[in-house]
Formats: structure tokens, C-alpha cells, sequence
């Protein structure tokens, strides 16, 4: 069975833009190895920061990849409201992770990190350019292991 995961924006814009092991996460997106969950409000978190002229440079043409992103994606609608992270955005990744009930989310966000785990999903780090995912996360689910 494949798994599914929310990815946070940096994860993304991160895969998108550069190499290492977040471009790792989006190959395996790409190549059918996992399955990317995502919502509207977490659509236009990406197309937003995307847009930033610093990021503009990097990542040309922003709003086509956040179409592709949403075309290779499942796209849930939340049906909870949580106001659990100290970031308030960071709790779109939450509503999105619980209403899909995906395997874990994916964040390099510490506010979602310093979570751990979120009704039962755990909240792992990206994992370094080595392959490895952040100690604190291994002891949940090893995150390199899917790819």
C-alpha cells in the first residue's frame, strides 16, 4: 500500500527548488512511491510563498509548479478546525493530516516538529542529505526506509 503524507510548504518549495533530500520526497511523489495529501488552504499557503519575489528568482514560474503540485495530489477538505500550533497556518497541515488520515505529515517547521505526533500521526522532520531522518522522528517511523 502506498503511504500518504502531508508535506508542509517548506517541504515542497524545498523539493521543488533545490536538491537533497527534500527533492527526494517530491521523486518519490512524482514516481507514484507515496502519495501527496494537501487542501485548499494548504494550495494557497504554497502559491503564496511561492510568489515571494526572493523565491521568484529560484523557482521561475511558481504558479504552474503549485498547479502541478495540486494535480498530483489528493486534495481533502478538512472538516475540523484546530488551533493547536503557536504558528496558525502550521494547523492547516494538522486539519489536512487528520481529515485525510494519512500515514504522518512531513514538516521542517519546528513549531509542527516540537509536536511530535498529532492524533495519532506523527510530525516527522525531513529527512538530512545523508538519507537519515531527525533523530527525534527515527523511534516513530523511518522516513528514508519508503524511498
Amino acid at each position: 500500500m502506498t503511504r500518504r503524507a502531508v508535506l508542509d510548504s517548506n517541504v515542497i518549495v524545498s523539493g521543488l527548488g533545490w536538491s537533497g533530500a527534500p527533492a527526494r520526497i517530491v521523486e518519490a511523489v512524482l514516481a507514484g512511491e507515496l502519495v501527496l495529501v494537501t487542501s485548499a488552504p494548504l494550495l494557497a499557503e504554497l502559491r503564496r510563498v511561492l510568489a515571494y519575489p526572493k523565491l521568484a528568482k529560484a523557482i521561475p514560474d511558481g504558479s504552474r509548479l503549485a498547479d502541478l503540485v495540486e494535480m498530483s495530489s489528493v486534495v481533502v477538505e478538512p472538516l475540523s478546525v484546530f488551533a493547536v500550533a503557536e504558528d496558525e497556518s502550521d494547523n492547516r497541515v494538522l486539519e489536512a493530516a487528520v481529515a485525510a488520515g494519512v500515514d504522518c505529515m512531513v514538516s521542517g517547521d519546528e513549531h509542527l516538529l516540537t509536536l511530535g505526533m498529532f492524533q495519532g500521526i506523527p510530525i516527522l522532520s525531513q529527512p538530512s542529505s545523508s538519507g537519515r531522518c531527525c533523530p527525534r522522528n527515527c523511534g516513530i517511523v523511518v522516513l528514508c526506509g519508503w524511498f
